[in-house]
């Protein structure tokens, strides 16, 4: 009988180690896959909300605001972060004809020149009446 009530708490105690090694092998391998998509979600939002706010501006004003920082806040005053998921801000580039907001992406550094950033995420719109 004993020998019967040991066998039970190991079988049990097996089926517990196994479910705990699962859920480590989940939260350290798998779990990071799907949790950087809320951020991609988040970033993409916010660059739309901008994207909407800057073609307000416009509108109204005929041109786009100044580069600086102080004019963008003042003109995306209603916009709730002028910062991406990653906590740096925004990049704005403005032509005659459109806009273009870039983010730094997970890891914090923006692409410069010709060097395309593989993590950067980029909102752009052409004002140009298609023909």
């Amino acid at each position: 009988m004993i020998k019967n009530l040991i066998s039970g708490i190991n079988s049990i105690v097996n089926r517990l180690a196994l479910g705990i090694v699962l859920i480590l092998i989940f939260a350290i391998f798998i779990y990071p896959f799907f949790s950087g998509r809320k951020e991609v979600k988040r970033v993409e939002n916010q660059m739309a909300r901008i994207g909407k706010a800057l073609e307000s501006y416009y509108a109204e004003n005929g041109s786009w605001p100044s580069s600086g920082p102080d004019s963008i806040v003042s003109v995306l005053n209603g916009v709730e972060s002028h910062e991406d998921p990653w906590g740096k801000e925004y990049r704005y580039f403005f032509s005659n004809d459109g806009y273009a907001i870039q983010s730094s992406g997970p890891d914090k550094s923006f692409a410069e020149g010709q060097k395309f950033g593989k993590d950067d995420y980029w909102h752009s719109k052409s004002l140009r009446q298609k023909r």
